[in-house]
């Protein structure tokens, strides 16, 4: 069936290369092959543990962590045990897998990239954010859900309307490039968050986002 929520143009011209293929695996190695030609996402197809996923989807929405930083991939980990116990959610070790979980994350996007910095983002949503498909512009983006449904992907046809192209599940991460991917090929894989909106659903997201140029976002900083 088309998708006939709007969308962000995207488009090649006809003698540009398109990046808009997903390519998936059960390994995570499959994250480093986001830089092969004509590729738009690679999709770690993972699974969270039963105990785990029984954990999360137990936490209150108040004792949700929230988190927004500028970080090197080295401090991950303790950010989110800091934000966690902001938001009052009890340690133990539920809590330190998800902390290094994240972590582990955040290091394979580091070398993925070859850029330590990066934007984290670690928030509950519960709002109909980013509904519509679109290209996020910058280089790349890695995306896991914890709780709730998962991104989804689409292509635009001929006429410009979207066609469901895949979507991610529970737990999966995906590294997607961006409109600031460099090379000549334009990201033509477009993605929205699920909506949510009036279910009473909860999603527990996580974004990683390369800094452009490290030197200017630490400058930025003072």
């Amino acid at each position: 069936m088309t998708e006939t929520v709007s969308a962000t143009p995207q488009g090649a011209s006809p003698d540009q290369a398109e990046a808009r293929e997903i390519l998936e695996s059960d390994s995570g190695l499959v994250l480093q092959q986001v830089a092969q030609p004509g590729v738009g996402a690679a999709i770690w197809r993972r699974s969270l543990s039963s105990g785990f996923a029984e954990w999360i989807e137990g936490i209150p929405l108040d004792q949700m962590p929230a988190l927004r930083a500028l970080v090197d991939f080295r401090a991950v980990e303790n950010c989110i045990h800091a934000a966690c116990d902001l938001s009052g959610l009890p340690a133990g070790t539920m809590r330190d897998l998800l902390a290094s979980d994240i972590g582990a994350l955040a290091l394979m996007l580091a070398q993925i990239m070859r850029n330590p910095l990066m934007h984290l983002r670690f928030e509950a949503v519960t709002t109909d954010a980013c509904r519509k498909f679109h290209v996020d512009q910058m280089p790349a983006r890695l995306l896991c859900t914890y709780r709730g449904p998962g991104t989804q992907f689409g292509l635009q046809d001929e006429s410009g309307q979207v066609v469901p192209a895949g979507e991610m599940r529970t737990g999966e991460a995906a590294i997607l490039r961006g409109g600031l991917w460099p090379g000549m090929e334009v990201t033509t894989l477009l993605h929205r968050s699920p909506p949510i909106a009036g279910t009473g659903g909860v999603r527990l997201f996580l974004a990683l986002d390369p800094a452009a140029e490290p030197a200017a976002e630490a400058r930025r900083l003072h």
